[in-house]
């Protein structure tokens, strides 16, 4: 099924192997291969990004490189990164009980060079000992 990826036609990929970028289905991965597959002998083949989650490697995602629909971008920078931080100890200090976006807080933690959990426990989420408590 796989297709020798020297040439991908007309397709340009915006992002390189080995690149970490934000998917919207997945978030943090890694673009593990630029490959070219088709459904059948009858068609021919498109130009497909091979993805892995960045936490869970054996989540593997096959993102056409043209007319997808999951939103593929770069991480966002520091400075974004530290603003969504701020949102999200802001809504741990209105409810304790806040349930965060888990992919946005995957793409936080690996800006910020933490683990997920650790995340949010610094933005102020109880600790997994703390909740027994309540």
């Amino acid at each position: 099924m796989n297709a020798n990826i020297t040439d991908l036609g007309e397709s340009t990929p915006v992002y390189e192997k080995k690149e970490i970028i934000y998917s919207s289905t997945m978030g943090v991965c890694i673009v593990s291969d630029l490959t070219k597959l088709s459904a059948d002998k009858n068609t021919p083949p498109i130009p497909y990004y091979v993805l892995k989650s960045y936490y869970d490697r054996t989540h593997v995602a096959y993102i056409p490189i043209e007319n997808h629909e999951v939103e593929l971008r770069p991480l966002m920078d520091e400075e974004a990164a530290e603003s969504a931080f701020e949102d999200l100890k802001q809504a741990y200090e209105e409810d304790r009980d806040h349930v965060p976006d888990e992919l946005m807080v995957g793409e936080l933690a690996y800006i910020m060079k933490l683990n997920p959990e650790e995340l949010k426990i610094k933005a102020g989420a109880p600790k997994p000992d703390e909740e027994d408590e309540t």
